[in-house]
C-alpha cells in the first residue's frame, strides 16, 4: 500500500470504526457488547482525534479554519483549545462552542458521526442491558 493511501486510511480510521460498528449492530451474532465498545471508540474518535477545522472564533469574529484534531480540540494556538473546552461549561457561550462544529465540510461529517455514534451506543447499550434482564 503507497504511503498516502495508508496515511489517508490512518486519518480516517474512526469512520471505518464506525462502519464496522454499524455493521456489528446489524449483526445479531456478534452480540451488543462488541458494538457497544466500538460505537464508544467511534465517538471518542470524532471527539479527539478526528481531522477537523478548528472552528474557534477569532479575534476579528470570524471561525479559525487551521487544522485540528476532533470536535472539542482547538487548534495549535493555546487560547483557543482553552477557548473551545471552557465554552462547553458556560451557560450563555454553549451555543458558540457548538458553532465551530458546524464551520466546513469535514466538522458536518465528524458531527454527524458524532451523533450516529451516540444513537447507536444508546441503542446498543440498552439492547446490552436488556439482555441480562
Amino acid at each position: 500500500m503507497s504511503r498516502k493511501k495508508q496515511s489517508f486510511i490512518m486519518k480516517n480510521a474512526g469512520y471505518l470504526l464506525l462502519v464496522l460498528a454499524i455493521v456489528f449492530w446489524a449483526m445479531r451474532d456478534i452480540g451488543p457488547g462488541t458494538a457497544l465498545i466500538a460505537f464508544g471508540f467511534a465517538g471518542t474518535w470524532t471527539l479527539v482525534g478526528a481531522p477537523v477545522w478548528c472552528g474557534a472564533e477569532t479575534r476579528k469574529g470570524l471561525s479559525c479554519r487551521k487544522n485540528s484534531y476532533g470536535l472539542l480540540l482547538g487548534c495549535s494556538y493555546n487560547q483557543h483549545r482553552w477557548q473551545k473546552i471552557s465554552d462547553l461549561f458556560k451557560p450563555k457561550e454553549i451555543r458558540e462552542a457548538f458553532r465551530g462544529w458546524f464551520t466546513g465540510a469535514a466538522n458536518r461529517i465528524a458531527t454527524c458521526a458524532l451523533a450516529i455514534s451516540a444513537m447507536g451506543t444508546l441503542i446498543t447499550l440498552s439492547q446490552f442491558l436488556m439482555s441480562f434482564a
